[in-house]
């Protein structure tokens, strides 16, 4: 029973600012240990599930941030950026489960910690096949193709409703309530991760009972940039197209190709990004 854990940080307990996330920020080294206790938490339950292995993939910005002295030692650290398929790198057909651990709503969503799709400065909306999705739909997708079932997902209240709406069987914990962009009401730290234990064992127990959501044979991606010369920096990626304004859109064969050309598209974008204006 091989189970991957891709974390992020936005959507763990006690994170409720933009300093809590960023490595200069006044709570970013605090953060870090609270995001570790929340993926031992969850490896612990996970075990006790019936897994054989657990693959934890650190997955917020440059994936340096759980700290792997005090991580759980039955659990294998995905560690460092530049990597293939980003939040989700190494996952394949031989899991029988993925948890998305401390993520975040989509940009866009009311009370929601950090709310963002990949980029705050960039991206203002990514839809599949028409389909609005945040990094939490994106990266199940990317799993389901490959017959891996989106089992656990932990953050605030508003990504337990877009975990849901994505799959409604997924399992959910909810750590903290947003109550703005970064103000969060937040259970004390002994709950969650209490809360964490019973129900990663609980989703592991069950991994082989879920179906993945399906996934369409045709895909379509379109990103809807924060502005208009971001646009203008992806459009010089081979095969894209400009579907307004702000919006590019891109065909792939699989959700493979689709975390490909959208991490390439980005990229052009970021070249044509400029702060001041």
């Amino acid at each position: 029973m091989k189970i991957f854990i891709s974390a992020d940080l936005e959507g763990i307990n006690g994170v409720a600012a933009p300093e809590d996330v960023e490595e200069t920020g006044s709570g970013y080294q605090q953060a870090r240990v609270f995001m570790t206790e929340e993926v031992n938490a969850v490896v612990s339950g996970a075990f006790a599930g019936g897994a054989t292995e657990v693959v934890v993939c650190d997955s917020h910005n440059v994936a340096a941030n759980i700290k792997a002295e005090q991580l759980d030692d039955r659990a294998q650290l995905l560690r460092g950026d530049t990597r293939a398929n980003s939040m989700v790198h190494g996952l394949d057909e031989s899991f029988d489960g993925l948890i998305l651990l401390g993520y975040h709503a989509k940009f866009g969503t009311q009370n929601a910690i950090l709310d963002h799709t990949f980029s705050p400065s960039m991206i203002r909306d990514l839809r599949v096949n028409g389909v609005s999705v945040g990094e939490l739909g994106f990266n199940a997708l990317f799993a389901a193709e490959k017959g891996v079932p989106l089992i656990m997902a932990t953050g605030d209240q508003s990504l337990e409703k877009e975990a849901k709406d994505f799959y409604q069987e997924v399992e959910t914990v909810v750590v903290k309530y947003a109550e703005g962009r970064f103000c969060a009401r937040c259970l004390p730290r002994i709950k969650t991760q209490d809360m964490l234990v019973e129900t990663a064992e609980k989703a592991v127990r069950q991994a082989k009972e879920k179906k993945p959501v399906a996934v369409p044979d045709s895909l379509e991606m379109e990103i809807t940039f924060q502005q208009v010369n971001l646009a203008d920096g992806a459009m010089r990626v081979t095969g894209t197209r400009r579907a307004d304004a702000m919006t590019v859109a891109v065909n792939a064969d699989d959700m493979e190709q689709l975390m490909a050309v959208r991490q390439v598209l980005f990229n052009a974008a970021a070249g044509f990004y400029n702060p001041l204006f």
